[in-house]
């Protein structure tokens, strides 16, 4: 092992893999950029449905009617309070609300992305070498 002699890299060599590393990161921040720039209005797209959806649930539910129980007689309610209590969990729509919780979620995630990629989309990585 001694006997064997040091190899020098040329000089463009750190260069070079610098250069291609910005390459792909360039590239896949527009990759990414692209696919947050088709999420973002297919996300807020599901949120308008969503949030009708968990809104026609609510209509459809008595949920609004116990809602308004406790505005209009607390005394009952207080006195009846575990029975009220499941009644208002058991006419809560969760699936609207996680499906309208989900889709928010995927619009927020994808503005970040968005954001992000724009940023190192457009602009050189490691400076200018």
């Amino acid at each position: 092992m001694e006997g064997m002699n040091k190899i020098n890299p040329p000089n463009t060599l750190r260069k070079n893999i610098l250069l291609g590393i910005g390459r792909e990161e360039r590239r896949r921040a527009r990759l990414f950029l692209f696919v947050s720039v088709t999420a973002v209005p297919l996300s807020v797209l599901g949120i308008v449905f969503s949030i009708q959806y968990m809104l026609q649930g609510f209509y459809q539910s008595s949920f609004h009617s116990y809602f308004s129980l406790l505005l209009s007689d607390p005394d009952i309610v207080l006195t009846y309070w575990r029975e009220f209590a499941l009644s208002l969990a058991d006419s809560i729509p969760f699936a609207g609300m996680t499906i309208s919780l989900i889709t928010i979620a995927v619009l927020l995630v994808s503005i970040r992305i968005f954001a992000n990629n724009l940023r190192n989309g457009l602009s050189r990585s490691f400076g200018n070498a």
